[in-house]
């Protein structure tokens, strides 16, 4: 089956789970060999752009920011993929990387296989800009898919809730990890003995604020714990000042990180905590899971369901119940040693091969 990808989510993402999410379907696809994938892409700062197409990807200003850059990007890969795609013989089935309907001029009759990641914006519209078109573009889309792929059970009923898209043309198909306790590296930087762990994005309904001021509680009696924050980008201004409110300031560090720096992390954290409102699935529990890490999660949305009996749970409203979570799974070593059991023994049921086949299976549904 000749699948093809466009470049959507490689236009702004330089590293990031959804990017990651298709560039493990395009491994597994040549692995498997039921499914020929072929990306459209001519312009991309995004790490795994250039390991996913034969033809060369040219990078934009990657070490150059400015305002509407990654809008350039978006508006160069629009016109090679329109140019591109009635080239040669048409595709089987077409899977765009993100939600703008740019692509329904020009599909002819090509059906199409939409993947939803969250409905984040429909659940807090108030947490997003006026001028962000992801909730009205999303909406024009899936209404048009041949099918939807749903990363959780808790995405395909926010789906149903919200849109109204009819269950039976929603497959969910979990997502995966290749991060792995066995591919480690200790990065060039210092790393406290004695830390918690954070990963990833911070702003918005990632709840990161509330993780502070739930820090600063438990960091009062335990006074050598530290919490590090990987990824998601340097403090905000406003983090800053929470951060200097509380005296926090060598307490809560923020580090970059790459994949085997941080397996490390998760090695040597006492746990991760994922004190987010609203995940659509949440690769980070995975992660911590394949690296032996206990995971803290927030009860809410889909962490429990990726979860399940391998992590502790807390309310991400109530500052108590996190601290009274985290204080006892960094007191309890045989609870700790038990959640990281757990953890190894629940990652088993996901795998990228796995991913990709149910990915298939949903695209024979389609074209049939």
């Amino acid at each position: 089956m000749r699948v093809t990808f466009d470049a959507q989510v490689f236009s702004f993402q330089e590293y990031g789970g959804i990017s990651q999410y298709f560039y493990q379907l395009f491994k597994m696809f040549s692995a498997l060999k039921d499914a020929t994938p072929e990306f459209l892409i001519k312009y991309s700062n995004n790490i795994y752009a250039p390991q996913i197409t034969a033809v060369p990807v040219h990078r934009f200003f990657p070490s150059y920011r400015f305002k509407g850059r990654n809008e350039i990007i978006k508006s160069l890969n629009r016109k090679y993929v329109k140019k591109r795609f009635p080239a040669g013989s048409k595709p089987e089935l077409f899977h765009p990387t993100y939600y703008d309907p740019y692509f329904l001029e020009f599909l002819g009759g090509v059906p199409f296989v939409l993947t939803i990641y969250d409905m984040a914006h429909e659940h807090y519209p108030h947490l997003f800009s006026k001028f962000d078109y992801t909730p009205s573009n999303k909406k024009k889309v899936a209404l048009q898919a041949s099918r939807i792929i749903a990363i959780s059970e808790h995405t395909k009923k926010d789906l149903s809730a919200f849109l109204h898209i009819p269950e039976s043309i929603i497959d969910v198909i979990p997502l995966a990890t290749t991060l792995s306790a066995a591919i480690t590296k200790r990065p060039d930087y210092s790393v406290p003995e004695n830390f918690i762990l954070y990963v990833g994005k911070r702003n918005t309904y990632k709840n990161f604020l509330f993780l502070i001021e739930a820090f600063n509680t438990l960091a009062a009696t335990n006074r050598t714990l530290a919490l590090v924050c990987a990824g998601g980008g340097k403090f905000t201004r406003e983090e800053q000042r929470k951060i200097a409110k509380y005296h926090l300031t060598g307490r809560i560090t923020h580090v970059q990180v790459d994949d085997t720096a941080l397996s490390y992390l998760y090695t040597k954290a006492q746990a991760f905590v994922f004190p987010s409102l609203y995940e659509g699935f949440g690769i980070p529990i995975l992660e911590a899971f394949a690296c032996g890490c206990p995971a803290v999660l927030s009860k809410k949305s889909s962490l429990p369901e990726v979860g399940g009996d391998a992590a502790r749970y807390f309310d991400p409203e109530n500052a108590e119940s996190l601290v009274a979570t985290l204080a006892e799974v960094l007191e309890d070593k045989k609870l700790s040693g038990s959640l990281r059991i757990k953890g190894f023994e629940r990652i088993k049921l996901f795998s990228w091969e796995k991913t990709a086949s149910m990915t298939i299976e949903t695209y024979r549904k389609a074209v049939s």
